[in-house]
Formats: C-alpha cells, structure tokens, sequence
C-alpha cells in the first residue's frame, strides 16, 4: 500500500470517529424535575459538577435561575473556571438565548429551563445544539 493510500484511509477513518463523536455528544437531553421537590438540587448539582469537571475546551453554560450563584455551585463541586452563567428572568428571551448558547459553537453542554417548548422549538434547539457540536440539557419543572 502506498503511502498516498494510507494517509487518505488514515483521513477517511478519522473523519468518521470525529463525525461519530460529534453525533454521539450533541443533541438535546430532557431531565423532568418534580416541582418542589427537595430532591432536586441532590439530583442536579452532582450532574452538573461532573459534567464542568468533564471538559476544560469549551465552555458549559448554564441560563439559570437568579437565585443560582458561583458561591452555591462551588459548595457543590461544580467547577466554574469553565462555566457561563447566564440569569434571565423572561421565558422568551430564555428560548432565545439557549438557542444562541447551543449555536454559538463555543459551549460543551448548555444548560437552560426554557418552560414548555412545541415540538417546532425543540426541532429548532436540536438543530442548533448540531449546528454548535454540543449538548443541551433542558430541565423541566413538572
């Protein structure tokens, strides 16, 4: 086999595992949380410290609520070197701005409670978190 050969096998295979990888690491996840459960935070925050001390290339960017701070995410373990904490209070600038998260390319996971979507805006954040090579994980309060 020649050496020409080799190095586009070589090419060909390795852009499979990346488009794999890339598959495999991007979409959208859902986590249904019980409403007012005490549960809650015991559930999340180990999930999300594990998922910021995963990746040290790209940013995890969590549009949270406004009561969530660094101070409390560091009591959990959560390392906020690499975390983007984004607080907004509107429902439809929420959508608007985990969109932009999941597109923007730069985050590894977006975090965000964007409030009941229709099947057309998950599409659309589906859609952008391939588009940004990433995960969104959408918590919902039930």
């Amino acid at each position: 086999m020649n050496k020409a050969h080799q190095l586009n096998t070589a090419v060909s295979t390795d852009a499979l595992k990346d488009n794999t990888e890339v598959a495999l690491s991007c979409g959208i996840t859902e986590l249904i949380i019980a409403n007012g459960s005490p549960d809650q935070v015991a559930l999340l925050m180990p999930m999300i410290a594990f998922i910021s001390q995963s990746c040290k290339s790209r940013w995890v960017t969590w549009i949270a609520p406004l009561h969530v701070t660094r101070e409390f995410l560091q009591s959990f373990g959560v390392n906020t070197n690499f975390l983007r904490l984004i607080h907004c209070s509107d429902e439809a600038s929420r959508l608007w701005i985990t969109w932009e998260a999941l597109a923007a390319g730069n985050s590894h996971t977006v975090i965000s409670s964007p409030g009941k979507l229709t099947d057309k805006e998950l599409k659309q954040l589906e859609n952008a978190a391939y588009q940004g090579r990433c995960q969104g994980l959408l918590l919902r309060i039930r």
